[in-house]
């Protein structure tokens, strides 16, 4: 099952069976292993990441200190914010979001309202194409238009999930008549964008077309209000690197709308070695020279054809955009702050 399947309907999306280490640790690396901290003054901010439930925040805050990441925007059930909330004070801003495989708008608004109330200023569409079809909703359905409207009058940043990667479109997406087309897709999101313009908007999994750099240069240079963040770890290691020198230069010209983003997501059975996995490429990925293989197996692509990752090594002025600048002005601006 991935996200694209509607599941039963539950407070956060159902467990994934157990990962063997062959899927992210191939190159049975030790993770323990020190790596010196980014070099970069103040907290490191992961924007994109699914924290799931509080029993998984010791382990997920263990790995992350190792890794030298400090505070996180993170997309949690309603149930288990609070929780979060009060045991991991500083530590942690909230995504509304509702509850997992229903489209109930009216719970939705109330959740909203839920996590305004303990201060979150941050709403999240998933618009990618199987939930758009699995939902049927769409960003201009008149209810999902509504819970925008009211979104951006609470003052919260608009996240969404629009496209998703090239492998999908070209398999399971590949009935337009049942999904629709990328270029639909992505219509619909312009027209949103300019819908609440200048209000702040970010684009998830760098505007869900990191295949097309042109597509996404178009977009910000049209609509400054809006962000990018570069969480997915598997796709950005495959289609960063397959693009490196063009994605490197893409990067840095647009090094004050980019956020770092990993994507990390919690489950029972995660732990160090999982999660590490995924910091351990991003950190590779952004901020090294480093090329070869990457620990996790990609499913998107044949085994016997896995991505080499090529690292961008981004001059340590963009990183400290990515990894804390971009993110913190751009949370200054609903007035949140990391302690």
């Amino acid at each position: 099952m991935d996200a694209m399947t509607a599941p039963p309907i539950t407070s956060s999306p159902p467990p994934f069976p157990p990962a063997p280490p062959s899927d992210y640790n191939r190159l049975e690396l030790d993770f323990h292993r020190p790596m010196p901290k980014p070099k970069v003054l103040g907290t490191v901010i992961d924007f994109h990441t699914h924290l799931l439930a509080a029993r998984h925040a010791e382990v997920w805050f263990e790995t992350a200190g190792h890794y030298g990441i400090d505070s996180f925007v993170t997309m949690s059930p309603l149930e288990e914010a609070l929780h979060l909330q009060r045991d991991w004070p500083g530590k942690l801003h909230f995504i509304a979001v509702p509850r997992w495989g229903e489209a109930n708008y009216d719970d939705w608004m109330r959740r909203i309202d839920g996590f305004h109330n303990m201060g979150s200023r941050i709403v999240k569409f998933h618009m990618a194409p199987g939930t758009m079809h699995s939902r049927k909703w769409r960003l201009d359905s008149p209810e999902i238009r509504r819970i925008i409207k009211e979104s951006v009058a609470r003052g919260m940043i608009i996240m969404s999930h629009v496209g998703d990667p090239d492998t999908w479109y070209n398999g399971k997406y590949s009935d337009a008549q049942k999904f629709g087309t990328r270029d639909e897709h992505y219509a619909l999101w312009e027209e949103a964008l300019a819908s609440v313009h200048p209000h702040p908007w970010v684009g998830a999994h760098l505007g869900g077309n990191p295949e097309n750099l042109a597509r996404l240069q178009s977009l910000l240079d049209r609509f400054p209000n809006l962000h990018l963040d570069c969480s997915a770890t598997r796709w950005m290691v495959r289609e960063i690197s397959a693009r490196r020198d063009a994605a490197r230069e893409f990067i840095i010209r647009n090094q004050d709308h980019i956020l770092f983003g990993s994507d990390q997501v919690s489950y029972d059975d995660r732990g160090f070695d999982f999660l590490a996995s995924r910091w351990w490429c991003h950190r590779k990925l952004w901020e090294t020279a480093y090329i070869g293989p990457s620990p996790i197996a990609d499913p998107d692509v044949p085994p016997d054809d896995q991505p080499t990752m090529r690292g961008l090594a981004l001059p340590d002025g963009v990183l400290q955009k990515l990894y804390h600048d971009n993110a913190t002005k751009l949370l200054a601006s609903v007035g949140l702050t990391f302690s």
